[in-house]
Order: structure tokens, then sequence, then C-alpha cells
């Protein structure tokens, strides 16, 4: 069988899939024209659980590669929910930030309609007007620690936590296709990333100058449009803004993570685990710290975290943003009589 005639099977076999899932959208489209006569719930966390675990079985049973598989029809399933009921998702922009992977990890198999937003105050602001039904917003690197700004949006914003997801940070230093990399005279990026890479920038292009941005993404796109420049950003900026990857996975520490939360006013049924988050004060006095958080460890709770941020109209007086295991009413309680401030920003649980 010669080549040619392989690709033309291909071509035929990609037509029948395409075929399949017209159908499959027309009746998604059926069940959701039905359920609403019905006054029924659009999704269905359960059906769609099963449904993938389902497919993930009898990828593996025919040795095809089930992670790639669980992909495939998470989008699957978010085309045909383009047509029941559109999520509407704001996320950190420009496209291609780290922002826009985790909202796509969250959300793809939603078919979500994602919105890149120029601040994280106008992600925040959306969800509050209702504009979009959720913010995905980052609230904790691995290696750089928590976002300050996000802490303070959450304590001033009404919006509730409803999940969290993590993006595994990969940096690659990206280019206008066909730069050489004994060609790169400046290479761009955000902070964080720069941060993030010293070794490699100080063992690899230590001549080179370093700019700051205000995204890897923005960083990426400027690059790409520039002579003898490069920028350390994601692949999917790479791919999105047109731009050859010179070297992948440059970051210094290789188990760099993001952590982000979803923001809105609905609970995701289909998030996993439990876990509350709370803003609190305490007065500033000698144990009352210790006082607000010990009925926790009376009853074996663990604290996924706990971190101080400064509250901006009392200077040298701090609140802190704890998250614990579970949504323990009691301890709840407590932390309310013994602390000064208390703010409940939700139970949520994690999207894979």
């Amino acid at each position: 069988m010669s080549l040619e005639s392989i690709r033309r099977q291909i071509d035929e076999v990609d037509s029948e899939i395409l075929k399949l899932l017209k159908r499959r959208v027309e009746l998604a489209s059926a069940i959701g024209e039905l359920k609403r006569k019905l006054s029924m719930p659009i999704s269905d966390p359960a059906r769609e659980a099963n449904a993938l675990a389902r497919m993930v079985s009898e990828a593996r049973a025919q040795g095809l590669d089930a992670e790639l598989t669980a992909l495939t029809f998470k989008a699957i399933m978010g085309l045909c929910k383009k047509v029941q009921e559109r999520t509407r998702v704001a996320f950190l922009g420009p496209r291609g930030t780290f922002s826009e992977e985790a909202a796509l990890k969250a959300f793809l198999s939603e078919g979500a309609l994602l919105e890149p937003l120029a601040t994280l105050s106008g992600v925040f602001d959306a969800v509050e007007r209702g504009s979009v039904d959720y913010g995905v917003v980052p609230i904790e690197n691995s290696i750089e620690g928590f976002v300050g700004e996000t802490l303070d949006l959450l304590t001033a914003s009404d919006v509730k936590v409803c999940g969290e997801v993590e993006v595994r940070v990969n940096l690659n230093l990206i280019a206008k296709p066909g730069t050489k990399l004994e060609d790169i005279s400046v290479v761009l990026s955000h902070p964080q990333a720069l941060s993030q890479c010293r070794s490699f920038l100080r063992r690899v292009l230590h001549n080179v100058e370093v700019r700051e941005c205000s995204s890897t993404a923005e960083a990426v796109k400027k690059a790409v449009s520039s002579d003898r420049v490069a920028a350390i950003g994601s692949s999917l900026a790479a791919v999105i803004y047109g731009g050859e990857v010179l070297m992948r996975n440059i970051e210094d520490f290789k188990d760099n993570c993001t952590r982000f939360l979803i923001v809105g006013q609905k609970k995701i049924e289909r998030a996993i685990g439990c876990k509350t988050s709370v803003i609190f004060e305490v007065p500033n006095t000698p144990g009352s710290l210790y006082k607000a958080l010990s009925p926790f460890a009376l009853r074996g709770i663990n604290l996924a975290c706990i971190v101080s941020r400064p509250v901006k109209d009392k200077p040298w007086n701090y609140m802190f943003y704890l998250e614990f295991e579970g949504d323990d009413e009691k301890c709840l309680e407590e932390l309310k009589e013994r602390a000064s401030y208390v703010k409940i920003l939700g139970t949520f649980g994690k999207l894979n």
C-alpha cells in the first residue's frame, strides 16, 4: 500500500469522524431542548463523569493512550455543550497566558467561551456584574508564593471561590521562526518567569539584555514580530502567535506549578474533594492567632495554607488567608468568636 493511498484513507476516516461529531452535536442539542421543556438542569456531571470513565476504559482496552483519549472526549463534550448551555469564563489575558491554560484545563469539557481581560480586577468585576459565569485567577506559585493582588481582590469582592485548578509551568525560549540562539540580543518575559529561569539565563544567555513585560504572552507576541529578540513563555503562546520554540522546559525547577482559583457565584458540581477558604483578622494582642487557629488543631483538621497580607487602611495590621480541608461549620463558628473579622470565601474542590 502506497503512502498516498494510506493518506487518502486517513482523509476518509477524518471525514467520517466529522460526520459523527455533527451527529453527536445534533443529539446534544435535542437533549438540551427536551431538558428545557421539562425544566431539568442542562448539566449532568455524574453522567459526564461515567461517560468519560467508560471511554477511557475502552481506550485502554484498544491500546490507545488513556490521557489523550480523556482530553479528546472532554473537547467533544465541550463541543456539544456549546449548543446546550454556554458557560462564559474570564481569565487574565492576553491569549497564550498560563491563566488561559488553566481556563482550558478547567472548562474544556464545558465548551466554555473564554474571554481574556487585561487585569485581575477586570476578571473580578466581570464576575460580579454577571457578564461571565466564572473567572480564573492565579493564587499561588509553588516557587514564588502567593499572588498579593488576588488576595486583596478576594477581600474586597463579593464573589465566591468555586474551584481550583493546577497548571504545570513549563517555560520555553520562543522567537521568530528561523532565529538562531546565537542571534538573540534581547530576552523578554514577565518578571516571575524571568526569575524562574535565572540559572538558564546566566548559563546560556548571559550576554543578552533582559527586559520585563506585563505577561509571558505579551513577551512572545512582541518577540515573534521582532528580529534578534526572544521571549520566555508557554508553548500555547508560541502556537497562538506563530513563534518557534528554540529551547523547551528552561525553568530552573522542573516541579514548578501555579494554582488558580475559579471564582463565581455558582457551585461547580464536578469538582473533586472539599476545601474551605476564609479571610480573617485577629486583635493585635499576644496569642490571638494561636487562639483563632486552635479549634482546627483540636479537631485534627489540616490547614492547607495560611498566609498574611497587610490591611490597607490599618498600617502594621494584617489579615490572614486560610484554606483548610473539609467544611467544618463548628470550626468556622469558633473562628468567628475569636477573630475580629471573618469572611468565608467558599467551599470548593479541584478540577482536573
